[in-house]
């Protein structure tokens, strides 16, 4: 390692110019990590937080909800199997205008009350049906609806009126709202007389231990069973979302790994003669190589560690706004340590002519 600190303090120019390019990408990495999580938690962060191991869902419906419909009584058959514990679920999306005349967007969840979903997520606070109440998200209030505004929804007559406010949940990048059950049917399924409606639900909530065959369950109901993170993909835009960001922080992986790997082919035929002369005083390849390992390491983790600081700062000048931005210290830790390793990679494959360099031909041809 004597040569190649030698060399990273007297070549420093180059680099630097290097670390500087790996820091740029790791900022990047960083601001894609953080609006990769954001958008999860903004397409799927109500259904996250549901105490649940699975949802049935109506059979070939793709796990969505807005396509599903199933019938209370099959929930009710759910939860009399051994090992399950099953209620009726309802989730639809709407727009809404408050008695105050501003407009929303949200997803109206339908629990049942004193149920394991209501008790768990609003911790008892749900309104029971007669108070034709609703119980809003921190996003919702921060758009200007109020404990007390009355929530008209469109595609039906209901008017709900805001009873409480929990913190921020949002579901197909919409805020979560939370009401009764049989008021959610009502405002669902307005089109269909009372009766119908009452019987009728987007899915069931399931708690499953470990014994339950979930397939056996599922063919036996005729439904399909999915577990909670399986669901996620049913949200809107969820699939579309995760596969781009992949598809994206997996471009910036190779073209770290490209960089490295150009600039040291560069940096290896440059120092062609001085490697011949390495070996010819007796320096082993794996010297060799060890010392431009010890290279890369060092320009990549300075590097690496100066561009993911930067990113948390301006990550959180945006954190809070508009933006769907979250940083999680597990994805950024994750990302940080795949950047390093893809530039590893490609510093192996920038210097693999290391091993073919013949001394006397090294030396010979520098004169």
């Amino acid at each position: 390692m004597f040569l190649a600190r030698r060399e990273l303090r007297f070549a420093w120019g180059r680099f630097a110019l290097m670390g500087s390019v790996i820091a740029l990408v790791a900022v990047l990495t960083v601001m894609l990590s953080g609006l990769a999580t954001g958008l999860v938690d903004d397409g799927i962060s109500g259904l996250r937080a549901l105490p649940v191991t699975h949802l049935a869902f109506q059979a070939h419906t793709d796990s969505t909800f807005s396509r599903s419909t199933i019938d209370v009584a099959t929930v009710e058959q759910l939860n009399d199997t051994a090992g399950v514990s099953a209620e009726p679920l309802g989730l639809s999306l709407f727009n809404a205008r408050s008695s105050t005349d501003v407009t929303v967007d949200l997803a109206l969840f339908g629990l049942q009350p004193g149920g394991f979903v209501a008790t768990d997520v609003l911790h008892g606070s749900l309104p029971d049906a007669a108070s034709n109440g609703v119980i809003i998200t921190q996003g919702l209030a921060d758009s200007g609806v109020h404990v007390g505004d009355q929530l008209s929804f469109d595609r039906s007559n209901t008017v709900l009126t805001v009873t409480g406010i929990v913190p921020k949940s949002t579901y197909g990048h919409v805020d979560v709202a939370y009401t009764a059950l049989a008021v959610w049917q009502v405002a669902t399924y307005n089109a269909l007389d009372a009766t119908t409606a009452t019987t009728l639900v987007s899915s069931a909530a399931i708690v499953a231990d470990g014994s339950v065959d979930i397939g056996a369950l599922a063919t036996a109901a005729d439904l399909d069973i999915v577990s909670k993170t399986t669901a996620f993909n049913g949200s809107p835009g969820y699939s579309a979302e995760t596969s781009t960001m992949t598809l994206i922080r997996g471009f910036l992986y190779v073209i770290a790994a490209m960089i490295l790997g150009a600039f040291f082919t560069v940096w290896t035929i440059q120092r062609r003669a001085e490697i011949g002369l390495q070996k010819a005083l007796g320096a082993s390849t794996r010297s060799v190589l060890f010392d431009a390992l010890g290279q890369v390491l060092v320009v990549l983790v300075a590097a690496t560690a100066v561009g993911v600081a930067v990113g948390l700062a301006l990550g959180a000048l945006i954190s809070g706004g508009t933006v769907p931005f979250s940083l999680q210290s597990g994805p950024v830790a994750a990302a940080s340590v795949t950047l390093i390793v893809s530039g590893v990679v490609g510093m192996l494959v920038g210097v693999r002519r290391i091993t073919s360099v013949d001394p006397i031909i090294a030396l010979g041809g520098a004169r």
